[in-house]
C-alpha cells in the first residue's frame, strides 16, 4: 500500500540562488525595554540552493509547495535545513521607533548619518543584542527543482509534476501524484503563507514576548 504522502514529512529543495532578508536588533548599552533598541540591521543577498522540511505536513502544506502557492516568502511550517552558501551584497540600518504601542523601522535621516551632527547615531559603536534575528527567503519568485517525500522513512525524491526521480535526478515512469488531479480538493487550499510584512511582525512580536515581557502590548505598525 502506498504511503499518504500528503500526511507525512517532506523536504523541498531548491536549485537556485534564492533572495533572502535579515533582521537583527542592535544597541549601544543596556536594553532592559524594547525602547532602549536603537537600530535594526536589515541585510540582503541570496541563499544558494537552500532546503526546507515541513516536519508537520496535513496535505494543504505539501499542495502548497507542488504549486509554489507561496506569498512572499516562506510560512512557519517551512524550516530551513541549509544551504550551499550565503551571499550578502547589500546592508543597511534603520532606526527603531517606538509610537505609542507601534513600533516603527525608520531611514536615518542625513543628520543622523553625518558624523558632524549632533544628531548622529554611532552605528558601529553598537553590538547586536544577542536576541533571535529573521531570515525571509522570496519563495514566491522561486521554484522548487523537488521535493523529498515521507522524509522521515522511505525518503522518496520526486519532481513537481509526482515523477519518481533516480539517482540521476531524471524522471522514471513511477508517479506518485498528478498535480492536475489535485486543483479541485478544496481542502489542499487551506494552507497558511506569509508575506514580508507578516513575517516581520511575527518575529518582532516573538522577541517581545520572549525579551520583554512587560512590552506585550507593543506591536509592528502596518505602515
Amino acid at each position: 500500500m502506498m504511503p499518504d504522502y500528503f500526511k507525512l514529512p517532506f523536504e523541498v529543495h531548491y536549485n537556485e540562488a534564492v533572495e533572502i532578508t535579515s533582521l537583527e536588533f542592535m544597541s549601544d548599552g543596556n536594553v532592559d525595554r524594547f525602547a532602549n533598541i536603537k537600530i535594526v540591521r536589515q541585510q540582503q543577498g541570496n541563499s544558494i540552493n537552500p532546503s526546507f522540511i515541513c516536519r508537520n505536513n496535513s496535505g494543504p502544506e505539501l499542495y502548497c509547495c507542488i504549486t509554489n502557492g507561496h506569498d512572499q516568502v516562506q510560512p512557519d511550517w517551512l524550516e530551513l535545513l541549509g544551504d550551499d552558501d550565503l551571499e550578502i551584497n547589500y546592508a543597511t540600518n534603520l532606526k527603531v521607533l517606538v509610537d505609542g504601542v507601534e513600533i516603527r523601522f525608520e531611514e536615518l535621516s542625513d543628520e543622523e548619518l553625518d558624523e558632524e551632527s549632533q544628531e548622529y547615531v554611532d552605528v558601529e559603536s553598537m553590538d547586536y543584542c544577542g536576541y533571535s534575528g529573521m531570515m525571509a527567503f522570496e519563495l514566491e519568485v522561486a521554484e522548487p527543482a523537488y521535493l523529498i517525500l515521507d522524509a522521515s522513512g522511505t525518503r522518496i525524491k520526486v519532481d513537481l509534476q509526482g515523477y519518481v526521480l533516480d539517482d540521476d535526478g531524471e524522471p522514471t515512469g513511477e508517479r506518485v501524484f498528478n498535480p492536475e488531479d489535485l486543483h479541485d480538493q478544496e481542502e489542499l487550499l487551506d494552507y497558511s503563507s506569509s508575506n514580508m510584512w507578516e513575517a516581520t511582525a511575527d518575529w518582532v512580536k516573538a522577541v517581545i514576548n520572549e525579551e520583554f515581557p512587560g512590552d506585550i502590548k507593543l506591536s509592528f505598525g502596518f505602515n
